[in-house]
């Protein structure tokens, strides 16, 4: 059983609920971007956190820094305000906590807790080293604009792994 399984809801809403605010400009000529996967209305929370996930696991697939282009892609306006540019951005998801994130090589992604309009996603990665890093995420469905009805992600925060924090685990 994952570590996700065992976690009760409760621990898991009350986790995601203690995010930081930490909700950027996007490299819209970038000559490969087509070729990235992009925000769509028709993705859920829990999509946009398995496309996210996955380009990092390859982030230099199919070009350097791919996976970390696709995170700032689906990064929201207000998350790309405070992050970027993706120079910056890439520098930063490369710097700690985030650099576990990039080439990760196994992740375990809970299901989508709702909470109020924000949609929150716990994933644990085992590292490169073998090590275990979980990360909570914070989306919000956009209102206006070109990503309107469109889940980004609005914030991303290191979190204890959840067996640690549970009572005999």
């Amino acid at each position: 059983m994952s570590v996700l399984q065992k976690l009760p809801f409760t621990a898991l809403l009350l986790i995601c609920s203690l995010s930081s605010t930490a909700p950027a400009a996007l490299n819209e000529d970038s000559p490969q971007r087509d070729v990235l996967p992009q925000p769509s209305a028709e993705l859920s929370p829990g999509d946009v956190v398995r496309i996210v996930i996955d380009a990092l696991a390859q982030n230099d697939d199919p070009f350097p820094d791919a996976g970390i282009e696709t995170t700032f892609g689906f990064a929201s306006p207000a998350n790309r305000a405070n992050t970027g540019p993706l120079d910056r951005f890439i520098r930063m998801v490369k710097a700690v906590p985030y650099g576990v994130m990039v080439d990760h090589v196994a992740s375990d992604i809970s299901e989508v807790v709702m909470v109020g309009e924000d949609a929150f996603v716990l994933v644990i990665l085992t590292t490169r080293d073998g090590n275990e890093a979980a990360f909570a995420f914070r989306l919000g469905r956009q209102t206006e604009g070109r990503y309107r009805g469109m889940w980004m992600t609005d914030a991303v925060w290191p979190v204890n792994k959840p067996q640690e924090n549970l009572p005999g685990a």
